[in-house]
């Protein structure tokens, strides 16, 4: 659910009414450049940040001087901040607002978001090239939901990760995937604790620490956690639960801080053992930042950002909250930062005065004796390819002085070269799936992960899929899946051009059916990955127009002394194959004298002539599809009726000339008799501007590069002439 943050406008008051004066540990003042639109914006800053290491930043941006304001903006720096680069996540504002953004690396980052029109619901999108697109990898089933929200995606290693959503029929919506986001599981409700009645969770309210702790927190002041990497979790209060959890941060798998309030108020609660119980801190510490809070991986120290008591604040706490240090700026409107480590973080503010928007750590390297952090990964499947399968899991433990470690395996049957080593290489010669634990030892205590890793005979994945021979502009197609491979691979499908298209449900679906706005050739490429390798396949398709067969008809001709008003019968359909609205538009030339009924958009036109002197009407009719436009025309001669019997049939009486006046082309059109016709444009010096011989029905003049007045047409068989007066406009 949206998240309740405290009033912005204090933080630009402070930050206006003073002085601005970085901190000397933060004077490195660098620019994170958002998206055209934000040349416009009141005070661009930086909303979400996740720095990733020493070289790579992801902020999500927004107009803080109108927090209401949808933006898609997000920023990316690959060398340290000293320059930024960005874009649009959403090519608009009215699908997605974004509620929280991590990044993975140099090119991967994700984004979750809640419907814009519903604020329900909503989508993950992934990047794996920098920020240049964006690919829904929603699963199926995930925040369908009516009362549905997506609140948050982090993940714990670049493969494992958690998503979390507000309680729908009695359960939180958590998932989580094993393969990097390819593809996700729900957890079983029966591993939640179930929400209270009204109780929802907050966009990116989050907390981890290592491969296997995750918290976040509700409107409810409770605090749900998981030591597994999300499979379990448990869940305790903090304070009276008509609060709600604004702010959350641990140092280690057992020390940290949350804030809460009600919309006035702001309390400070610390806990020592991972959450279970709380503490609160009273009175609220001075120096204390009150728009985030993060931890400080790897020395045991937290970091407050934003307006504080009396002042804009950045400082930081070595005794779990208890005290806060101010590193000493004056009026900077911190917003939200983000530690790498004791030497390396950066803090994201508004743009104000002479600062840009982004702060770079440069003080002392924060150091101290800091509790172990066990973190490790390994893939979720191995494949045994032969009497045994090994793998070596990449430590990525934290603590200060250096731990010991200690491995273990449940079932047994994983073989360690060394149970004691930082990395040791794993060996398996069944297939199973095992439970594998990390223990890591310090003085300040000792903290275990586990990873859960399944053992197989694989099959390496052999992608295939099918296409229609052609698509339809603005028209979806299915491509159908038969790609093999054991375990069933996960799958991941891209589109190039990837302007106007939509891949539904989304990226990773089986099978999934694809749209796309514009003609022209489409390459389809479709990545299949198990345990046991990744495979491609591509196709191309041709998107064209598929328009309407527009077709109709109407009488030969009518009496004009019999009957004066005709009906046309149209029988336009779609393409085989195709289904959807057709719209229709009429014109009758030329249009004197003539009326319609009911109007010019309808299925089918009734026509009324009210002037017997113009002896041929054409009625053309348009019809269009959502892929494209057809036009067709027919025509009617007029009879005026003067004449009887032989005389009905005269060329006098089926001589059509339209339009009169002419600017351009004059149409004639002639009696169907098969004989042949003199045809003869003269001008009022009896100058022959035209001739011809023609049997033709219909024929068509240019005389358009005459002189404009009066011209004198004759039609002339081996019975009759006619002649009429032309008027060239």
């Amino acid at each position: 659910m949206k998240r309740q943050l405290l009033s912005i406008i204090a933080a630009l008051t402070v930050g206006t009414a003073m002085a601005q004066v970085p901190s000397t540990s933060w004077a490195t003042n660098q620019n994170a450049v958002f998206a055209a639109s934000s040349s416009v914006a009141t005070n661009p800053g930086v909303k979400f940040m996740d720095a990733v290491d020493a070289n790579v930043v992801w902020v999500i941006g927004t107009d803080w001087g109108a927090p209401s304001r949808n933006y898609n903006w997000y920023s990316r720096t690959i060398n340290g901040g000293t320059s930024f680069a960005g874009g649009n996540v959403f090519s608009d504002t009215n699908t997605y607002n974004i509620a929280n953004m991590e990044g993975i690396d140099a090119n991967t980052a994700w984004v979750c978001s809640y419907m814009k029109a519903t604020s329900n619901q909503g989508a993950i999108h992934r990047t794996t090239n920098g920020g240049a697109s964006w690919n829904n990898m929603t699963a199926t089933g995930m925040y369908t939901s009516t009362t549905a929200f997506a609140n948050w995606v982090t993940f714990l290693t670049p493969s494992v990760g958690i998503a979390n959503g507000d309680p729908v029929n009695g359960e939180y919506e958590l998932w989580r995937t094993t393969d990097g986001g390819l593809s996700w599981a729900q957890v079983p409700g029966t591993n939640i604790p179930n929400p209270n009645s009204g109780e929802f969770a907050i966009v990116n309210l989050y907390a981890k620490v290592g491969t296997s702790n995750v918290w976040f927190g509700t409107n409810g002041n409770r605090m749900f956690r998981t030591t597994d990497a999300g499979v379990t979790w448990s869940v305790s209060t903090v304070g009276i639960p008509s609060n709600t959890i604004t702010e959350i941060a641990f140092s280690s798998p057992l020390n940290g801080v949350c804030y809460t309030g009600n919309g006035t108020a702001l309390e400070l609660w610390n806990s020592s053992n991972g959450g279970a119980t709380w503490t609160q801190i009273t009175p609220l510490p001075a120096n204390l930042g009150l728009w985030d809070v993060t931890g400080i991986p790897g020395t045991g120290n937290l970091a407050s950002y934003g307006a504080g008591t009396g002042n804009t604040i950045i400082s930081y706490s070595s005794d779990n909250g208890l005290t806060w240090t101010d590193w000493g700026s004056t009026g900077i409107p911190y917003i939200t930062g983000d530690f790498v480590n004791g030497s390396t973080a950066w803090a994201g503010s508004l743009s104000f005065s002479t600062f840009t928007n982004i702060w770079k750590y440069t003080g002392a390297t924060i150091t101290g004796t800091v509790a172990p952090t066990a973190a490790f990964s390994l893939p979720a499947n191995l494949c045994l390819t032969g009497p045994t399968a090994t793998v070596v899991p990449a430590n990525t433990s934290t603590g200060s002085p250096v731990p010991t470690y200690s491995w273990s395996s449940t079932p047994a049957g994983a073989v360690f070269s060394n149970p004691t080593a930082a990395t040791p290489t794993i060996t398996f010669s069944s297939g199973n799936t095992y439970t594998i634990t990390l223990v890591a030892t310090n003085a300040g205590g000792s903290n275990s992960s586990s990873q859960v890793i399944t053992v197989a005979a694989c099959v390496a994945p052999i992608a295939t899929f099918t296409l229609p021979a052609s698509g339809c502009a603005n028209y979806s197609f299915t491509a159908v899946n038969t790609s093999t491979g054991a375990p069933t691979p996960a799958y991941f499908w891209s589109v190039a051009p990837a302007t106007g298209v939509t891949v539904s449900p989304s990226s990773i679906a089986t099978s999934p059916v694809i749209k796309v706005t514009s003609v022209g050739v489409y390459t389809i490429t479709l990545v299949a990955s198990n345990a046991s390798g990744t495979a491609a396949a591509t196709q191309t398709i041709n998107v064209a127009p598929c328009p309407p067969t527009a077709t109709f008809s109407i009488p030969a001709n009518i009496r004009f002394c019999d009957v004066k008003t005709f009906s046309t019968t149209n029988s336009t359909s779609n393409p085989a194959g195709m289904s959807g609205s057709i719209t229709y538009t009429w014109s009758v030339t030329p249009n004197t004298g003539v009326s319609v009924f009911p109007n010019y958009f309808q299925q089918n036109l009734s026509v009324t002539i009210s002037n017997s002197t113009i002896p041929q009407y054409t009625v053309t009719l348009r019809a269009k599809n959502a892929s494209g436009t057809s036009t067709v025309a027919q025509t009617i001669s007029v009879n005026d009726c003067n004449d009887v019997g032989v005389n009905e049939l005269s060329l006098n009486n089926l001589l059509g000339v339209y339009p009169n006046p002419v600017k351009d082309q004059l149409n004639l059109s002639l009696p169907n008799t098969g004989q042949e016709y003199g045809i003869k444009i003269t001008n009022v010096l009896g100058s022959v501007i035209y001739q011809e011989a023609s049997s033709k029905e219909n024929i068509t003049i240019s005389i358009g590069n005459n002189p404009r007045g009066i011209y004198f047409l004759t039609v002339e068989s081996k019975t009759e002439k006619v002649t009429r007066k032309i008027v060239l406009e």
